[in-house]
């Protein structure tokens, strides 16, 4: 996934530079304003950001892969794209020769940059596996989305190959296969999902009061771990 996300910031690049005008807020400037914009350098200036973005994204991954260290590209990625942010947003400026540029052009790009890397950010953060932590009272589960479950609360808890169909999302983040948040599954209503994979286990945990908390992880083995872990704890 880290891998995509670099080639996705690599293509963002080569998209800003075949076509610059369609960059937002340039062409809602005057004909005046549009004339003061180095558009030629601007999207030269963008592409080669987002090119050095995915770039570095793609080999730091590979190169903390390949100290035995791939969980730390998962905060390597955003720590890129953040950096890259602020020099789109500082040095950007330059290329901006109006002297109203914060006032009435506003420089609307850079800030749509900004948005749009945002955005980007909290996909990426929402993507991150879950990460789990058994405690003495609970078990944490970290991360976007996450939740913790006391052991006294847990009503029953179960493995099973599939569960039912995931009708909607009421609050949360729904990637391909990743689902975390609030969705209403079929013949269960609301339900808290931290879904990595398609595919089984999951880990079914049903509270005392009714509420359903469904999990898995693409290694079928952690998802069978964290099983074994909460039922010596209930």
């Amino acid at each position: 996934m880290t891998t995509l996300i670099g080639i996705t910031l690599i293509s963002f690049g080569f998209f800003v530079k075949a076509f610059p005008k369609l960059i937002s807020g340039y062409n809602t400037m005057s004909k005046r304003q549009q004339e003061n914009i180095d558009i030629e350098g601007l999207s030269t200036f963008m592409r080669n950001t987002f090119l050095a973005m995915g770039f570095l994204v793609v080999v730091g991954h590979i190169l903390l892969k390949a100290v035995n260290q791939p969980s730390l590209s998962d905060y390597f990625a955003p720590l890129v794209i953040a950096i890259g942010a602020i020099i789109m947003v500082v040095k950007g400026r330059q290329f901006d020769h109006n002297q109203e540029k914060f006032v009435n052009s506003k420089f609307k790009v850079l800030f749509t940059a900004l948005i749009l890397i945002g955005a980007l950010l909290s996909v990426i953060f929402g993507i991150i596996p879950s990460k789990h932590e058994m405690k003495y009272e609970s078990v944490a589960f970290s991360g976007a989305y996450g939740t913790e479950l006391k052991f006294s609360e847990i009503d029953s808890i179960a493995l099973t190959d599939r569960i039912p169909r995931v009708l909607s999302r009421n609050n949360g983040l729904g990637v391909g296969q990743i689902k975390k948040g609030t969705f209403r599954v079929e013949d269960i209503g609301k339900a808290h999902l931290l879904v990595h994979a398609s595919s089984g286990p999951f880990l079914v945990i049903i509270t005392k009061s009714g509420e359903t908390t469904i999990i898995n992880y693409k290694d079928k083995a952690k998802t069978d771990q964290i099983y074994k872990e909460i039922q010596a704890k209930i």
